[in-house]
């Protein structure tokens, strides 16, 4: 169990799953009904349906955060 029940999702500013694009970003805001998340590692917003934001799970939570390394490590900083 992860330790959210079936009915929660992430709030603004946490790390969430676009389970359609099977992506993870941080949950920036709503416009017109749908959220928009940003990658991890920065760069542009995408706009999600809300039935397809979802918790991360632990696996996905460390692509992410390896992609965002990653990043940085090519950018020099």
């Amino acid at each position: 169990m992860d330790g959210h029940d079936e009915h929660s999702k992430p709030g603004i500013g946490d790390l969430a799953k676009d389970t359609a694009k099977d992506k993870v970003g941080v949950l920036m805001g709503m416009a017109g009904g749908r959220y928009l998340m940003r990658p991890t590692s920065g760069g542009r917003e995408w706009e999600v349906e809300p039935e397809d934001v979802d918790f991360p799970t632990d696996s996905d939570r460390l692509r992410a955060e390896n992609g965002a390394r990653n990043r940085m490590t090519r950018l020099g900083l």
